[in-house]
């Protein structure tokens, strides 16, 4: 447990702090958030899946790249440095990483729909993959983080509860149901995660879904492989997250620590084509392309670093980026041949609403 400082005077922790995820620690919780921003410190807090506890650590800079124990950050473009938040000491902060900024006006359906478009005529064209369609909702109120962080983990206690904030990525806040990639014990885990619907169904899955989860598993496994690691694709099930759900495959491999190129492996992976596309070339270029505002950190990852033995990157989604005066929602939808733009439009609604139906805005 890090160091807890008096009220009078805010100050980088010692490594992370814990909270429990009750109402007594409520409070505290968030002074020690809006301690960390009115003092102009990075910070992070984040509550893994089915956990009672809540870490909190803040610091007066950041690193650039991985391998300094902390909580790293990396971006959805994948060209960008990742960025570590450090348990210990200040860091450096990296004048020439561009800052952040939300975007202003929401995505209009008429914007989505000529993206799809775009992006379905591209596919034709090379008569296979999927690009990921993302949108915007913009909101001119300003979310109370404590509160919205508690609410997240009380009604979804499995996903993977976040929030942060350096210079550089802006601050952010949400509850990922999505792995990226842990390593523990000797092995790696993430899964390959795609396919939406509102829970409570019980038919199949249609093929459109089918074939953009088989997409994304396909795509974690060359990857694995292209790494010298040795995948192992366990049974798919149906993953419940709020009021939607997904085709979840997870995959595992064994590895020696000499062998991973931890850094390597994760430009690979992020931005998954869960939440980027495949062929991961012409998704990307689609995406720079239609797209008329950031994506920030949304599809790009965070999570605690403590070794290459001993870490836990979550997927960046069902999120928004926030600000003193305004906050931004963030959903996207998997883009093939076959969807169609009615479709696509409430699949973002319905990640939308998941994630608004926690929101606790400050008040006047």
């Amino acid at each position: 447990m890090g160091i807890r400082f008096d009220k009078d005077t805010v100050r980088p922790t010692n490594g992370p702090m814990i909270f429990f995820s009750d109402p007594s620690s409520e409070l505290s919780f968030s002074q020690e958030i809006r301690g960390a921003i009115n003092s102009g410190l990075s910070f992070y807090s984040y509550r893994h899946p089915g956990d009672l506890m809540i870490s909190f650590g803040s610091s007066e800079g950041f690193s650039p790249g991985i391998g300094t124990p902390g909580f790293v950050i990396g971006m959805f473009d994948p060209s960008l440095p990742y960025i570590t938040i450090p348990y210990k000491g200040t860091g450096n902060c990296h004048s020439d990483l561009t800052s952040f900024t939300i975007p202003e006006i929401s995505t209009s359906f008429n914007e989505y729909a000529v993206e799809i478009k775009e992006i379905k005529e591209t596919l034709l064209k090379i008569e296979t993959g999927k690009t990921v369609a993302a949108r915007v909702a913009t909101f001119d109120e300003s979310i109370d983080l404590g509160a919205t962080f508690f609410e997240l983990s009380r009604k979804y206690p499995e996903a993977y509860v976040f929030c942060f904030a350096t210079p550089a990525t802006g601050c952010w806040i949400g509850a990922s149901p999505e792995l990226l990639l842990e390593g523990k014990n000797g092995e790696l885990s993430t899964m390959a995660l795609a396919g939406t619907r509102p829970t409570g169904l019980q038919q199949p899955w249609d093929d459109k879904n089918i074939e953009e989860q088989e997409m994304v598993k396909d795509y974690i496994v060359e990857v694995f492989k292209r790494n010298n690691l040795s995948p192992e694709v366990r049974d798919t099930f149906t993953k419940k997250a709020g009021d939607i759900e997904h085709i979840c495959t997870p995959v595992t491999s064994s590895v020696a620590r000499s062998s991973l190129d931890m850094e390597n492996l994760l430009r690979e992976l992020s931005p998954t084509p869960a939440l980027c596309g495949a062929p991961r070339n012409v998704a990307l270029e689609l995406i720079n392309k239609c797209e008329n505002f950031s994506r920030g950190c949304y599809g790009g990852f965070c999570g605690p670093f403590h070794s290459v033995d001993d870490f836990l990157f979550n997927v960046v989604l069902r999120c928004a980026a926030v600000d003193e005066r305004r906050f931004c929602v963030y959903a996207g939808g998997g883009i093939t041949v076959k969807s169609k733009t009615e479709e696509e439009w409430e699949e973002t609604e319905l990640k939308l609403n998941t994630f608004l139906g926690s929101v606790i805005c400050k008040k006047n």
